[in-house]
């Protein structure tokens, strides 16, 4: 397997199909008939264990049978309990009781390990275990961590012909994934960039050689993995220091990852450690924390090229971090192309959640595009004012979608005086250069004492301290509400729809009575 460029994952050639991909790399017909086989040996083994006792009690049954199938003792008890059983036993799976036959018992549980030995060892055949970021790696164990599905020709090219489809996405996931699980800020990627340095916080336990969880160490190991990729050399194994007692040493095949090298710098309680390998520099400290430098500037900038394409951000933000307009004044002029991203069915649920309104509130949708947040209020019963800067939005919203009142006005020129306070508001307001943080100030003076605005934000907007948002920032704080709890993630790519993977967010702002 090739890993230039990316390995697999980071190809960009679909032109062939996926069976003939995998063909490439595994004959999975093989695979499932040996998988077939293997369940049938197993059943013969059973019926000839309860035919023959004398002769199968003389068998190792914990032992050479049980290896036989994998390494878990527990799944191995379960498996050799089954295996001598007769008659009809009650069994419990998954909270339920069942009545099944002994036979038929063991052949549901000899089933289901073998097909997750099969399908386990198939990913790592295909070299795509190594290559999954841990979201993914923990997606994929979950889908077979109980009744795996059958390990069959259909299921496999079904599978793995779709991973082989998706590779790259889920490749430039796993990169965005990576990133935001170190930091929460990063969910922003504020000009879809990283920089030259990043900190881990309390990846140990004071004064420990324990990691605090699997996830941190993981997720240190997937950004090697990850520069290793783009400088074309193939993954190294997964480091699993968290196993490492003080004192003893790490194994000679995990020191060449940083992980290893973090873990024994952590042994040798020597603080503050630095640690280096040709991708990174990293400052272990006594508090648990890491620091960690980029070695190679020409691989950070292929990341952040990669984050780039894999956001889609919206036009007009990229590379603008540092220059946006300054001041606590709105920008002057409307969003390029009125920031018309507008919110699907899901995000608007999501946004009424926050909102809970109610039969007979007064309700204003500020920059109401095709007007989804508006009719999801209406269903609610309340009454909606819409605001809309386009005039053909504007004449949809009252002809087609029956707001026969919207204002066809630019919303931040309007005043309330206008159109009165409201005792709920919904929005999605433009993202580009900070101006949804202009659109929620705003809108904030639209509200009755009491009432409460719900807006879909860029995630920049909850970590951003420039000029731009330190004002809303601030306006939250006068709020009252904990920072942290007015905040809510909306699910990934929640405006993919609209060509955009940028993260996104729902604000809760309760003007004070």
């Amino acid at each position: 397997m090739s890993y230039e460029h990316g390995g697999i994952f980071a190809a960009q050639d679909d032109s062939a199909p996926e069976g003939q991909a995998l063909a490439t790399l595994a004959n999975i017909k093989d695979f499932t008939d040996g998988r077939d086989r293997a369940i049938e040996l197993w059943l013969e083994s059973y019926d000839h264990f309860h035919t023959h006792a004398a002769l199968a009690a003389a068998a190792s049954v914990g032992g050479n049978i049980s290896l036989a199938i994998g390494s878990d003792r527990n799944n191995d008890i379960s498996l050799s309990a089954a295996f001598m059983a007769t008659g009809t036993s009650k069994y419990w799976d998954q909270g339920r009781q069942l009545d099944r036959d002994a036979r038929e018992h063991f052949t549901a549980l000899v089933t289901a390990t073998v097909d997750r030995g099969c399908w386990t060892h198939l990913m790592s055949h295909l070299g795509f275990d190594v290559l999954l970021d841990r979201q993914a790696r923990e997606e994929f164990r979950d889908s077979i961590k109980d009744t795996p599905p059958p390990f069959t020709v259909e299921n496999c090219q079904a599978t793995f012909g779709s991973v082989w489809l998706s590779r790259r996405d889920m490749y430039l996931r796993g990169i965005a994934n990576t990133f935001m699980a170190m930091d929460r800020r990063f969910r922003s990627h504020d000009a879809f960039a990283i920089g030259n340095r990043l900190v881990i916080d309390r990846a140990f336990g004071i004064d420990s050689s324990w990691w605090v969880s699997d996830n941190r160490r993981d997720t240190l190991h997937d950004v090697e993995r990850i520069f290793r990729e783009l400088d074309g050399k193939g993954p190294i194994p997964m480091s699993y220091g968290i196993s490492h007692r003080r004192g003893e040493p790490v194994p000679p095949e995990e020191v060449e990852g940083i992980v290893g090298k973090v873990v024994q710098a952590r042994q040798d309680r020597v603080f503050p450690m630095l640690v280096r390998n040709e991708y990174f520099r990293v400052r272990v400290f006594q508090n648990g924390n890491l620091h960690l430098w980029f070695e190679r500037k020409d691989l950070l900038k292929q990341v952040n090229e990669l984050l780039l394409e894999y956001y889609k951000p919206v036009e007009g933000d990229v590379g603008q971090g540092p220059t946006y307009e300054r001041g606590p004044a709105y920008h002057a002029t409307p969003a390029k192309n009125f920031g018309e991203f507008f919110s699907s069915d899901a995000v608007a649920a999501a946004v009424m959640d926050r909102a809970e309104i109610a039969a007979g509130h007064r309700v204003l949708e500020p920059s109401a595009g095709a007007g989804t947040l508006a009719k999801a209020a209406r269903a609610a019963g309340a009454s909606v004012q819409c605001v809309e800067i386009q005039p053909g939005l504007a004449h949809e919203l009252r002809v087609l979608h029956g707001f026969r009142d919207t204002i066809e006005a630019d919303f931040l020129q309007l005043d309330p005086a206008r159109v009165g306070l409201f005792d709920r508001i919904v929005m999605n307001p433009p993202f580009d250069r900070g101006r949804d943080c202009d659109h929620v100030r705003h809108a904030f003076q639209f509200l009755k004492p009491g009432g409460v605005l719900v807006a879909v934000m860029s995630a920049r907007a909850e970590h951003c301290t420039d000029a731009r948002h330190k004002p809303l920032h601030d306006l939250i704080d006068q709020c009252g509400d904990r920072p942290r709890w007015a905040w809510r993630d909306l699910p990934e790519k929640s405006f993919a729809h609209a060509g955009t993977n940028v993260n996104t967010v729902t604000l809760y702002l309760r003007r004070p009575r």
